[in-house]
């Protein structure tokens, strides 16, 4: 299953200031910030920091193949997972850009006797809102004859085809594989090309991206990342990655931080689409989801990114704009329920001269319920409010709009995200939460 990882722990309201720094001193706080989210198993792989298409950062860390223990380098082929509908999206909108389609176009025009597909449109497959059932959730890394072998279109098509919509198209986003699947059969349509042919011709070819491909899973062992489900001081678990004819056109380009950097200066610099075009698709059409890019803030700083996340692997693309500054990384371990995404936003502070912390090691001890019940409650700073429960001997937290997440106890009254470099104390009727370099104090509420 592909998945989406997008939640972000940002509870600090503050915008600071950028400052202005020596580069040198950049590169050093880079540096040493990466090694330590590396230390304590929050990264392993590529980090490339491109600043005015100018190279800040493009640096290996740990291994790519840990029992050979040989180095991750920009040369290191990894799945680029979900990033991949960033490209995708990208050669839809060339299509319209050369009067070929219109996102308006239904699909009844490309497949006429698709069930509900005079309600869909291509624009609703780009923004995941078709209603269409999402096929990720139905075929799992159990199923390995489906997941881990070359599988035909039609076989894929079947596991979502002829399910009920989830929803009327348009009413809603939910990130869905299957859409962008149909993309890519939507685009062999027009072209009488196979999808990666048509990538190569549009993107890969132009932007000389001669390191990225699409059948990861049969390239020479030395030159491409293997994955691990699970890292620590102890074991490195391998795990097997999909074939590309599973995610297909939803996830199986496979990059080096090498071709993404030209990836990268192309987006950057409005190659490929017009500019009209390119505005088109970083717009947030719904739930802050553009035409293949998920759209946000960052302590006030406009992004467009996409993320990636299979076990093995995680991905992120994050470009800010009006900063000119585009981050990178390419991850080669993890599951579910990690991401990369808050490695990246230590970068962004960096870089942009606003308070950050080096990951630190962390370890978890046992406190009995008795004294975690003395810490549930509602806390409130100004107008947001966090909401900390208890259950079966463990502290959680509910932020509205976010997933209920853990906390995990470092003493009776410090805890910590194990995803995200946050940590919470519990005082006196308040809650203290340290995060990107700042506190930030929350009163608790009297019940």
């Amino acid at each position: 299953m592909i998945r989406l990882l997008l939640f972000c722990f940002l509870i600090t309201t503050c915008c600071p200031n950028s400052n202005a720094q020596d580069p040198n001193d950049i590169v050093s706080k880079l540096d040493h910030y990466l090694k330590s989210a590396h230390d304590v198993y929050n990264f392993n792989g590529m980090a490339l920091v491109i600043r005015e298409n100018e190279v800040i950062l493009n640096k290996g860390y740990g291994y790519s193949d840990m029992s050979l223990q040989t180095p991750n380098t920009p040369d290191t082929r990894f799945p680029i997972l979900s990033i991949t509908k960033t490209i995708t999206s990208t050669v839809i909108l060339k299509l319209q850009d050369e009067n070929k389609l219109s996102v308006n176009d239904k699909l009844t025009k490309y497949f006429p006797d698709y069930p509900n597909g005079s309600k869909i449109t291509i624009h609703h497959l780009l923004t995941h809102s078709s209603g269409i059932y999402n096929y990720s959730l139905d075929v799992g890394v159990e199923d390995s004859t489906i997941v881990n072998y070359p599988i035909s279109k039609e076989q894929m098509l079947s596991h979502f085809r002829d399910k009920p919509l989830d929803f009327d198209p348009g009413k809603y986003y939910s990130y869905n594989n299957s859409g962008f699947f149909l993309l890519g059969l939507i685009i062999e349509k027009i072209t009488g090309q196979s999808f990666e042919t048509v990538v190569r011709e549009y993107i890969f070819n132009p932007l000389g991206m001669a390191q990225s491909g699409f059948d990861f899973i049969n390239l020479p062992r030395v030159i491409r990342a293997q994955g691990y489900q699970f890292w620590d001081m102890n074991e490195a678990i391998p795990y097997k990655h999909f074939d590309s004819t599973f995610a297909y056109s939803a996830g199986s380009i496979y990059s080096t931080t090498n071709d993404m950097l030209k990836w990268a200066n192309a987006v950057s610099s409005a190659e490929i689409l017009s500019p009209k075009t390119w505005k088109l698709a970083f717009k947030p059409k719904i739930q802050n989801y553009g035409y293949g890019w998920q759209t946000g803030q960052y302590f006030g700083r406009k992004y467009v990114k996409h993320s990636g996340g299979y076990p093995g692997y995680m991905s992120e693309f994050i470009y800010y704009p009006d900063e000119k500054l585009t981050i990178v990384l390419l991850n080669n371990f993890g599951n579910y329920d990690q991401n990369v995404w808050s490695v990246g936003m230590g970068i962004t502070s960096i870089v942009l001269g606003l308070p950050y912390d080096n990951w630190k090691s962390r370890k978890e001890v046992k406190v009995e319920e008795t004294t975690l019940q003395k810490h549930a409650g509602t806390y409130i700073s100004g107008k947001s409010k966090i909401q900390v429960n208890v259950r079966d001997n463990e502290i959680h937290i509910v932020i509205a709009g976010l997933p209920e997440m853990q906390l995990h106890p470092e003493s009776d009254n410090d805890f910590f995200l194990s995803n995200f470099n946050t940590s919470l104390h519990f005082g006196d009727n308040a809650l203290i939460v340290h995060e990107h370099g700042q506190d930030s104090r929350w009163v608790k509420k009297e019940e």
